[in-house]
């Protein structure tokens, strides 16, 4: 396992966060894969579709006056050109004036499966964890686009649990 190939891999890692923040959705072409996609957050039915993907969380961001994604803690285990990863994350959406409240802060995690494809490492398998959250639930809930999270532990991830990451 190489530097680079941990490196690239937690550079794609934290443009999630900025694509998503800025709402620039084609940058998820240069983070998951086209092919062999399953994205899932929480307890809903993975997207198995860039395209749909892409469309979704379009559809559920832009409602928001403000959102912050933020990736920390990155444990990665390269084993050829596949590559497995736990990434923390902190998310907080704003949209003011919306019923319920203002805004929705949660802290979990990813657990990722990565390839090296031609143009380099792709995300290919997405599974998101909740840890924590507060605020207003149903802040995007008029987009029909959801996310069905139970809060859960680390200690109890078996990807986590099963990960070897290098250090050094």
């Amino acid at each position: 396992m190489s530097l680079e190939d941990r490196e690239a891999i937690r550079s794609r890692l934290i443009l999630y966060g900025f694509a998503v923040d800025s709402l620039r959705w084609e940058l998820f072409d240069e983070i998951f894969a086209a092919e062999g996609l399953h994205v899932r957050h929480g307890e809903r039915e993975p997207w198995t579709d860039l395209a749909t993907f892409k469309r979704d969380f379009e559809i559920y961001h832009r409602i928001f006056d403000s959102t912050r994604h933020s990736m920390t803690n990155f444990l990665i285990e390269v084993d050829g050109d596949t590559a497995r990863s736990i990434t923390y994350g902190q998310y907080r959406l704003v949209r003011f004036g919306a019923e319920g409240g203002d805004h929705w802060y949660g802290e979990g995690w990813y657990e990722d499966e990565h390839v090296r494809t031609p143009a380099g490492w792709r995300l290919r398998r997405r599974q998101s964890r909740q840890v924590y959250r507060e605020g207003n639930d149903a802040i995007g809930s008029t987009t029909g686009v959801r996310f069905l999270h139970k809060t859960s532990s680390l200690q109890h991830s078996e990807h986590a649990l099963s990960l070897r990451p290098a250090l050094g």
